[in-house]
């Protein structure tokens, strides 16, 4: 019994920062923690579906993958930005999603959970934000993505 407390507090002391995804769509610095990235690749034109669900409407064919393209920008009031687009996959709670981001190649970043605030945005699913140079970066739940906006069109 004492073995596990004083595992389970080394864990608890040991996560003090969390790695994130820095990217950009529409200009907008956004982040997503590591685990709920599936990675980048360049963009390719999808694929359009009929779709109820929100913000999802269209496919994207990778080699043998299919996967449903979550419109962030959409979802955010923007366009993504730049010449050659970005494909961040999404590991969502459903399977592995598609969002296209700004042709900014995205960097890893390191934060000090200290630094984590509540998130004052509404427009998307949110864990936190925090500061960097001056500007505030929201941390994006990737992988709960569309989640709220799908149980308010469930009946």
């Amino acid at each position: 019994m004492l073995r596990a407390v004083r595992h389970q507090k080394h864990a608890v002391s040991a996560k003090k920062s969390w790695n994130v995804v820095v990217f950009s769509v529409g200009g907008t610095k956004l982040a997503a923690r590591t685990e709920d990235v599936g990675g980048v690749a360049p963009w390719i034109e999808p694929i359009p579906v009929p779709s109820r669900t929100p913000f999802v409407g269209s496919m994207l064919k990778r080699e043998k993958d299919v996967m449903p393209v979550y419109d962030l920008a959409k979802q955010l009031h923007c366009e993504p930005e730049g010449e050659s687009l970005l494909c961040l996959v999404a590991r969502h709670v459903d399977g592995p999603m598609a969002i296209c981001i700004d042709s900014i190649v995205p960097s890893l970043h390191s934060v000090d959970v200290g630094q984590i605030k509540t998130s004052r945005r509404d427009d998307c699913e949110m864990l936190g934000s925090f500061e960097d140079d001056g500007r505030e970066i929201a941390i994006i739940a990737l992988h709960r993505l569309g989640r709220r906006h799908q149980d308010d069109v469930r009946p």
